[in-house]
């Protein structure tokens, strides 16, 4: 099942009935208007911080930095609205619970994508998992409705690339994951590229089994992964 086409979000779900898991996954940023809603979203969460960074002691003003993010989206009500996805999304993943068919549910997205999924998660109390999506615990009280910082550390994940910026907009909860990354380090926006980040969770934590994107080697650089059929990585994978 998927999104409608008139959706202003993206997203599929993805049903296992023999192991009875159920997966919401969210499409990431992929225009200029998905960024542009990455940045109404959360510029309040993102002016708290960088106010907080340039002010002496700033970080002793952290525990009242909610309510601060929260005044100033009072202010872009109007605007907000028409950027928050997340409340298609959680009615969605509200929908499949009350439809009993799957007790292990998951919600899932990468970069703004990974927003909407870890809000979604906190707000129906599912598993959410983000990989590059930015963080909402300054944010909290700007979503409708509300979420509690003990529902993000209960229902939400997130895996945060090096030098990739996008996660680290507002603050993080109490479960992330750091992984490196390979990219130059003149170019850290290659940080948040999904396949790259996919590559370096294949080659950090093992396969499993499963396959290895051809991009982990030749386009990343990752060593040839051990074949366990006899099968050639390059006859499976071949250089452009």
């Amino acid at each position: 099942k998927a999104s409608h086409p008139g959706s202003a979000v993206s997203y599929k779900f993805i049903g296992f009935p023999e192991s009875d898991v159920g997966v919401v996954a969210i499409r990431g940023t992929n225009n200029g208007l998905d960024a542009l809603s990455d940045a109404q979203l959360w510029s309040s969460a993102a002016l708290a911080q960088y106010v907080r960074a340039v002010l002496p002691l700033g970080v002793l003003y952290t525990p009242i930095l909610h309510w601060l993010v929260e005044a100033v989206s009072w202010v872009e009500s109007s605007s907000l609205e028409s950027v928050s996805y997340y409340r298609e999304t959680t009615s969605f993943v509200e929908e499949v619970k009350k439809s009993g068919k799957y007790s292990n549910l998951i919600v899932a997205g990468h970069s703004l994508g990974g927003g909407v999924a870890m809000i979604t998660g906190a707000q129906t109390e599912v598993p959410s998992i983000g990989l590059s999506g930015p963080n909402a615990v300054l944010s909290r009280l700007t979503f409708h409705p509300e979420i509690t910082e003990e529902a993000l550390r209960k229902y939400t994940f997130n895996i945060v690339p090096d030098r990739d910026p996008v996660p680290r907009i507002d603050d993080f909860s109490q479960n992330l994951q750091h992984i490196k990354c390979t990219a130059p380090a003149s170019n850290p926006v290659d940080c948040h590229m999904v396949h790259r980040s996919v590559c370096e969770i294949l080659f950090t934590c093992g396969s499993h089994g499963r396959p290895i994107l051809c991009d982990c080697v030749n386009q990343y650089n990752y060593p040839i992964p051990i074949s366990t059929s006899g099968t050639a990585f390059s006859d499976v994978c071949p250089k452009k």
